[in-house]
């Protein structure tokens, strides 16, 4: 069920059942400070997966509108975040980005040096063990730590009582055909550790 399908807005909501919002800002291409940046499409296609095994709320972009949502300050999807928080006690937001497949680690969870998890950080913690335990390169808040222009550090200043992530996934992960087995392990991962998150 569509909460809002505007094309003029440049992106979807998709209702949920529980008070996890997942977001997916850069499926498609972004403006930022004049430069072109490429679609996030595995991403994009992993949180699309993740919120049908959960049915979390979820929120995309579909349109490049010269901008970029999770750089500027002020957005139309920020704004329908902030609509999300306030009218769907949305408490957590997980917020889905692809890693240039150069990079070292699997997966960057970005923190903003523990602000934006402070409510718990035992959901976190979690997730972390998780990810090493299956052998995931894991490294947090490098080489992206979610700071305070971004979702997720926006949206944790704001609304102190909303936890937010900022996983960037490595896109030889999510892209390459060679690496499906170890897509499918980490969105079980993922599904699992969403699921246990406590309603509240």
């Amino acid at each position: 069920h569509f909460i809002k399908d505007n094309c003029e807005l440049d992106h979807i909501v998709v209702e949920g059942t529980n008070n996890v919002l997942i977001s997916a800002p850069h499926g498609v291409s972004q403006i930022r400070l004049g430069k072109y940046k490429l679609p996030e499409i595995g991403a994009l296609a992993t949180a699309l997966l993740i919120k049908q095994e959960t049915d979390c709320f979820f929120i995309a972009k579909t349109k490049n509108n010269n901008d970029d949502a999770n750089f500027d300050e002020v957005s139309p999807y920020k704004t329908s975040i902030e609509d999300l928080i306030k009218n769907n006690n949305i408490k957590y937001i997980i917020d889905f980005h692809g890693l240039d497949s150069k990079r070292a680690c699997d997966i960057n969870l970005g923190t903003h040096l523990g602000n934006n998890i402070k409510s718990d950080e035992s959901i976190f913690n979690k997730l972390y063990q998780s990810l090493i335990e299956n052998n995931f390169v894991t490294q947090i808040d490098q080489p992206y730590m979610a700071g305070s222009k971004t979702i997720s550090g926006s949206m944790a200043n704001k609304y102190p009582n909303v936890w937010t992530l900022q996983i960037e996934i490595n896109c030889g992960i999510t892209n390459k055909p060679e690496n499906f087995h170890k897509l499918e392990k980490l969105i079980a991962i993922l599904t699992n550790w969403i699921k246990s998150i406590p309603q509240k």
